[in-house]
């Protein structure tokens, strides 16, 4: 019996000497994998979506050829906690790579920056088209958060959408950002170029900075020529002295949803019964009706001095400005007929007002 006792301890010894080997093997094999590097001789760009999970992380990379084990990366993730905090985005990989240093990029979000660039004159819909391509999101979500009325309260809008309060400019974002963080930084960059100067302005005549905005959204559509910007705008500061409609072409279009390509305004579109459409109501439309850049807003706060009330495109993306109804109507007569005209050209030409 004691013999069998003595075997017993002599296997109980191997089996735990065995165990502690293998576990020292495969924590070798272990280490070995997490810190030896993968040579990546190529870049190689990964995305990683909103709402991936570490496993479905792990196939993409390995599919790639990036990691040395799917699941020895899901459970380094795990141990390390970060498995629920891996970031989406754009990531490249290149030169040698190792398992702990993929995941110490996915955690700390360390993903490739998309330059963006919004024209001026673009509406908020347009925008979140070109921003949910480029940046991987939904861009019907995008509009959706633009016209959030609680949202818009929280931001100081007084209107039911962003429209106008969107700063056109060249932007860096991380693909797959949150719109909500888009809107944000968009919103202040606006707060940021309507500063007290031009808010002490508005103030001196006589106007807030929300019909600043509407004003130079009109502007904006309407000037196809940049240098035209300012005179634009006093037709629009003398029609609104003298209590005249405006008559801005693009408002309708903007109220009618836009425009299909190739088809210019027609004479019952004019009819469309909305307060943005401003040949039936009179005074500024009830909000911008797309996104100006700076040179309209300043145009709208510093017009000419003239007293046109009259302005037709020639055709040329300019336009004939006049101060009588006869003028006008002379000017109209030398372009093409059938061409739409109001106070302002027949059709937005640089931008996209639909709504």
């Amino acid at each position: 019996m004691g013999e069998a006792m003595r075997f017993d301890r002599v296997k109980f010894t191997i089996l735990v000497f065995a165990t502690a080997v293998a576990l020292a093997v495969l924590g070798a094999v272990g280490l070995y994998i997490l810190s030896a590097p993968v040579q990546i001789t190529s870049p190689v760009t990964v995305t990683i979506a909103r709402g991936d999970g570490t496993r479905q992380i792990a196939a993409k990379l390995d599919s790639l050829g990036i990691l040395r084990s799917r699941r020895l990366f899901a459970w380094w993730a795990r141990r390390r906690h970060i498995d629920r905090n891996l970031r989406p985005g754009r990531y490249i990989f290149s030169g040698p790579t190792r398992m702990q240093d993929i995941l110490d990029l996915l955690h700390d979000g360390r993903a490739v920056t998309v330059s963006v660039t919004i024209p001026e004159g673009w509406a908020t819909a347009r925008m979140a088209g070109l921003l949910g391509r480029e940046l991987g999101f939904d861009s019907a979500g995008f509009v959706a958060l633009a016209r959030d009325t609680v949202r818009l309260r929280q931001w100081g809008v007084p209107t039911d959408r962003l429209e106008g309060y969107l700063w056109p400019e060249t932007y860096s974002f991380y693909w797959g950002v949150d719109p909500q963080e888009i809107l944000t930084r968009l919103l202040q960059a606006a707060r940021d170029e309507f500063g007290d100067s031009l808010l002490g302005r508005a103030t001196r005549i006589g106007m807030s900075r929300h019909e600043i905005l509407t004003l130079a959204s009109m502007i904006e559509a309407e000037a196809a020529e940049g240098n035209e910007r300012m005179r634009i705008s006093s037709v629009f500061h003398n029609r609104l002295r003298l209590g005249m409609l405006l008559q801005c072409d693009p408002t309708v279009v903007y109220a009618i949803g836009g425009l299909p390509d190739g088809r210019l305004l027609q004479a019952g579109d004019l009819t469309f019964d909305s307060p943005y459409n401003t040949y039936l109501y009179p005074g500024l439309p009830p909000g911008p009706i797309c996104n100006p850049g700076r040179s309209s807003i300043l145009a709208a706060l510093y017009p000419d001095s003239t007293k046109e009330l009259y302005f037709v495109a020639n055709g040329h993306g300019a336009h004939v400005f006049s101060e009588t109804l006869n003028q006008h109507n002379r000017a109209r007569a030398m372009f093409k007929k059938g061409l739409r005209v109001g106070a302002g050209g027949p059709q937005t030409r640089k931008s996209d007002v639909r709504p």
